[in-house]
């Protein structure tokens, strides 16, 4: 496998955090994702919508990085789907100001023919009436991961059940999955939800690391400790751009997943050193390898 699809969200954000503020700036849950697995990949299949206020500058930003564009659909008469917010000192809840749809209503998820020969695929926080449209356009996949959030959890509840047995591997933090379940040990609930194809499950708990479960194992890798923190925003989705990125150049067994687990933990750290996707974007394999040792030596038992 060396070509990795990811669906999702390309989005305007306005943000403020305790460092400080930025207007307008990249984000969405594709747009990190696929910002984060182009690090590794020499392509990166991307699909999504955004309106004609889309700046020309960023559509050369993602092809540099070898996105293709193939699947992003510009409605012109439209503007791109903007989310306001800001974070206090406690970083790990974000609070909305506004959110503005705009494009993202007419997001119709049909694959390009470009597309269609897709081994693996991310979709990520979409509607999951959604998801399952494009699992539907894809079924010789190897391997499908989604992600969702509490949004979903609380309105289409059996919509999102449907889509997740399709997938061989959710993306959920701790208090989402014990909002679907209803189940609070968090092994339980994950193994709870292993019917279909799904056959794992990452649980992300934020500075506290995160765990990867299946119906016989556990794997879990604590966080980076990093001495500032900028911004956390796309932090989750762009912890699943690298974890697919590393499966996608070395295959899907437990071993390479656990490795995998790691390899998105540190990509996540990354992205939450600078506004938006800006860190994300001037690192390099070699950093990502750099910071890998340092983890190796703090996790170490001897």
């Amino acid at each position: 496998m060396t070509k990795l699809l990811i669906a999702g969200t390309v989005a305007y954000d306005s943000l403020r955090t305790p460092q400080g503020e930025r207007p307008r700036i990249l984000g969405g849950s594709a747009l990190h994702a696929a910002v984060a697995a182009s690090i590794l990949l020499k392509q990166v299949d991307l699909l999504s919508v955004v309106g004609g206020d889309f700046e020309p500058q960023y559509l050369d930003f993602l092809r540099e990085r070898g996105v293709d564009l193939h699947g992003l659909k510009i409605i012109k008469e439209s503007k791109t789907f903007a989310w306001n917010g800001f974070y206090e000192k406690d970083l790990n809840t974000a609070h909305t100001v506004q959110t503005d749809l705009n494009a993202l209503t007419q997001f119709d998820p049909a694959l390009p023919p470009e597309y269609l020969d897709n081994e693996l695929v991310f979709l990520g926080n979409i509607d999951p009436i959604l998801q399952t449209k494009i699992f539907a356009q894809l079924p010789a996949r190897k391997f499908g991961a989604l992600d969702t959030m509490n949004y979903w959890i609380a309105s289409q509840k059996e919509d999102l059940l449907k889509a997740i047995t399709l997938a061989d591997l959710l993306f959920i933090n701790d208090a989402e999955i014990r909002q679907l379940t209803g189940e609070d040990n968090l092994f339980r609930a994950a193994r709870g939800l292993l019917t279909g194809r799904l056959r794992y499950v990452i649980i992300k708990k934020g500075e506290h690391g995160a765990m990867l479960i299946s119906a016989e194992r556990i794997a879990i890798v604590p966080s980076m400790p990093l001495d500032e923190i900028i911004d956390p925003t796309g932090a989750g989705d762009s912890f699943a751009g690298g974890f697919m990125s590393y499966i996608a150049e070395n295959g899907v067994d437990w071993d390479t997943l656990r490795a995998a687990l790691v390899y998105g933990t540190l990509t996540a750290s990354f992205n939450v050193q600078g506004f938006g996707c800006e860190r994300l974007a001037a690192i390099t394999k070699a950093d990502l390898d750099e910071r890998l040792k340092v983890f190796r030596e703090i996790t170490r038992i001897n």
